[in-house]
């Protein structure tokens, strides 16, 4: 029988029942993509994600649903550094600041630790940022969402991020985003025409003053009806909101605090990070914190 050691991490959160739980695996060695749809599966997180050996990178990770495996994962890619940082693996044994390259699915990525003081930040860059204003059915949309026309907040577009090909749809204000109670089955019919994997509706009015946008995701095409807080998601939106002018760019650096996850009672805080370079490209970089929930082994045959 086999014998791996599981932890479930919730992140973007200081503590525990925040944020977005993930199931991690730090040594995922020896298993099929079978067993790892089985484990993510058992585990019934929105994703666990597998941390295996790369010949490219420092380390590569692997992202199921509970349904099928998915491009990429920014909450669960949190969750494994933070977890391989608490075990002191990848040379943290002690305290530092460390940066990792790590082979995705959709090419190699960057996440760095700062390990101080029992602390442990993660910063996840996001992968590249493509947005562009999207043409939807929109009487469908509205219909799967459950929502009417001017609860959509016609002062900005509809954007698809064409790298991760998530939808971004402004809302009205935050009692509209909380009273969302979307038909699935819908929902999933919209996404399967579009090939939109994830929606992201949000809202600039906030639970917290100094936060600049609250957020919800759904993801129907990959089995999951609301996703906690979304690291993938993150990013893109932060660079919304700024090509959109709903925060003010000066120089070629912010800060924005963003919020998810309090209208389903798992609230998640964190920072992204956005630069500008000098041909105008935009990335982001979250700043997050974690918390071990659950530390245990898992059994094979």
């Amino acid at each position: 029988m086999r014998r791996y050691k599981v932890k479930q991490v919730d992140a973007f959160t200081d503590r525990a029942f925040g944020g977005n739980p993930a199931g991690v695996l730090t040594s995922a060695e020896g298993l099929t993509d079978k067993e790892m749809l089985s484990i993510a599966n058992e585990i019934n997180a929105s994703e666990t994600a597998f941390v295996l050996p790369s010949d490219t990178a420092d380390f590569r990770i692997r992202w199921f649903t509970p349904k099928k495996e998915v491009l990429f994962c920014g909450h669960a890619t949190v969750a494994s550094l933070y977890a391989l940082a608490q075990e002191g693996k990848l040379g943290m044994e002690n305290d530092g600041e460390f940066s990792f390259k790590v082979e995705t699915t959709i090419g190699v990525i960057t996440v760095d630790v700062i390990k101080s003081n029992n602390e442990i930040q993660v910063i996840l860059h996001s992968p590249k940022i493509a947005l562009l204003r999207e043409d939807i059915d929109k009487i469908s949309f509205l219909d799967a969402l459950k929502i009417k026309e001017d609860e959509i907040d016609a002062s900005y577009p509809i954007m698809r991020e064409t790298n991760l090909d998530y939808l971004y749809v402004p809302i009205s204000g935050l009692d509209t985003l909380k009273n969302i109670d979307y038909d699935y089955s819908k929902l999933e019919k919209f996404c399967a025409k579009y090939n939109f994997p994830g929606v992201c509706v949000f809202t600039t009015e906030t639970f917290d003053p100094d936060s600049k946008a609250h957020s919800r995701f759904f993801a129907p095409l990959y089995g999951v009806r609301e996703d906690p807080v979304t690291g993938s998601a993150q990013g893109p939106l932060g660079v919304y909101l700024l090509i959109n002018g709903i925060i003010e760019f000066s120089g070629n650096e912010v800060n924005i605090k963003s919020e998810q996850g309090d209208i389903i009672e798992r609230p998640g805080r964190l920072v992204i990070n956005v630069t500008k370079d000098e041909y105008g490209n935009f990335t982001s970089k979250l700043v997050a914190s974690a918390v071990t929930v659950l530390d245990g082994e898992i059994y094979l045959p």
